[in-house]
């Protein structure tokens, strides 16, 4: 046994807990030597960096250029993994890159545990037997997922979100007067550009028919908007201001998700290039795009997808959502999903199972909580 293992996150988002992670694998068992390939966060965690996979879309690559590059990269990893023969690799997310790196792995006989699924559930249920075919085993983060890749015949467990261990809860019954809107474009350039412009005219709105205030968060070194006054820009995440903000305007996906383990009533938006969007209504396999959402399997958070994605109609839901009478209903409706989330600890649960210390069950559970 070398003591060695890989981790691949491609995401932000992903890349923060895949750093969490090997703080506590690091922890556990402080012999291990970490290898990852990602972004910032795991260049800062782990004991070496191979290559940022991360910020590709932040190089200004177009897609066929980000295809190149990672067909390139996964070469040099295969040399990699030949030469230094990890006794474990830890996939995080970001399927189209690291099926192909799952694959490689199987042949050279190296156990993979994959953290955080990719959401087959959403789009595409057949490639659960491509993941069946070269995966030990997942440790899924949504509560559903871990009978459906039972029934697939994959060893799986539920660890609980990592978000539970990061994301504050605030208790707010009122908004404030005038009210404080949040507004998230994205952190990709490409989803930032189609939602700027309605995002800006959304707020227009919203400051003429309430003299709202807003906050805009960005977690992107690149984002150069030009914006109102009246617009504040927060480009750390800071959770004090953000328990700040009475009503959110964001994209589906972690963002969502956050500010639905926080409480923040909210409007989804997103909006897709046509031919992408015309792909997803072919493939989708959910009534929702937002998880909140599809935990509480009916619409708790307004959607509007693509031709629905109007300032006019989002500026109508966010003062709808800032009455009185229902906004402490809705913050409650809201935060009663951490309940189904699991417990806090999930980053060392995870690190316990990987590193052979524990198998997820729930006595375990119980002694790292």
């Amino acid at each position: 046994m070398n003591n060695k293992i890989f981790i691949s996150a491609g995401d932000l988002s992903g890349e923060i807990h895949a750093a969490n992670l090997v703080r506590e694998i690091k922890k556990a068992n402080p012999s291990w030597r970490i290898y990852a390939c990602g972004g910032e966060n795991l260049k800062a965690a782990a004991d070496e960096f191979i290559e940022d996979i991360v910020n590709i879309n932040a190089f200004g690559f177009f897609p066929i250029k980000q295809v190149l590059f990672l067909k390139k990269f996964l070469k040099r990893l295969l040399k990699f993994f030949e030469t230094q023969k990890p006794d474990k690799i830890i996939l995080v997310d970001y399927y189209g890159f690291h099926i192909h790196v799952a694959k490689a792995a199987k042949k050279l006989g190296i156990p993979v545990y994959y953290y955080i699924s990719p959401q087959v559930w959403a789009s595409r249920p057949a490639r659960i037997k491509k993941l069946a075919a070269t995966v030990k085993k997942m440790l899924v983060i949504l509560p559903f997922e871990e009978e459906l890749y039972k029934k697939a015949g994959i060893d799986a467990v539920f660890v609980g979100n990592p978000l539970i261990d990061r994301v504050p809860y605030t208790d707010k019954s009122l908004p404030s007067t005038p009210p404080l809107i949040g507004l998230f474009p994205g952190s990709r350039k490409s989803v930032i550009k189609r939602h700027m412009p309605i995002i800006i005219k959304t707020a227009k709105i919203l400051r003429d028919r309430l003299n709202a205030d807003f906050v805009m968060f960005t977690a992107n070194d690149n984002f150069h908007y030009e914006l109102p006054q009246y617009i504040k820009i927060e480009r750390n995440n800071d959770w004090e201001i953000r328990k700040s903000i009475d009503f959110a305007v964001c994209p589906s996906g972690t963002v969502s998700l956050e500010n639905s383990l926080m409480g923040i009533p909210m409007a989804v938006m997103y909006k897709l290039s046509y031919f992408n969007y015309f792909i997803m209504r072919m493939i989708a396999k959910v009534k929702y795009i937002t998880i909140a959402n599809i935990l509480a399997d009916k619409s708790i958070v307004p959607e509007f997808i693509q031709f629905d994605a109007k300032p006019e109609k989002i500026a109508d839901c966010v003062i709808a959502g800032l009455n009185k009478e229902t906004y402490a209903a809705k913050v409650k409706e809201l935060s009663d999903l951490r309940k189904m989330l699991g417990e806090k600890g999930v980053s060392k649960r995870a690190a316990a199972i990987i590193s052979g210390q524990g198998d997820g069950g729930i006595d375990h559970f119980l002694n790292l909580i």
